[in-house]
């Protein structure tokens, strides 16, 4: 389930900023799944979780392209946003 933060009910929002721990902003969306510990999913399961999540990574390279950002500025932003959500030396 992938929703647009521009599409979620105000309390929601709040929730989800309270349970990731971070603000979250018009431009973003919310990925939700729900997963069994331990269970290994069949074939081709895999294969549609495979496939959405291809297409996740073509949809963010073409609108990366269409902004001109940089592969190099994606993986600063992507460094910068795992210090935030998982600092270091805890």
């Amino acid at each position: 389930m992938i929703v647009k933060v521009t599409e979620l009910p105000d309390n929601d929002k709040r929730w989800l900023e309270g349970l990731l721990g971070q603000s979250l902003e018009c431009g973003q969306q919310v990925a939700i799944v729900v997963i069994k510990p331990d269970v290994v999913p069949d074939e081709a399961t895999r294969r549609r979780a495979a496939a959405a999540i291809n297409q996740v990574i073509a949809k963010a390279e073409r609108n990366a392209n269409a902004q001109g950002v940089s592969d190099e500025e994606i993986d600063a932003a992507i460094e910068e946003a795992m210090r935030h959500v998982r600092p270091r030396g805890r």
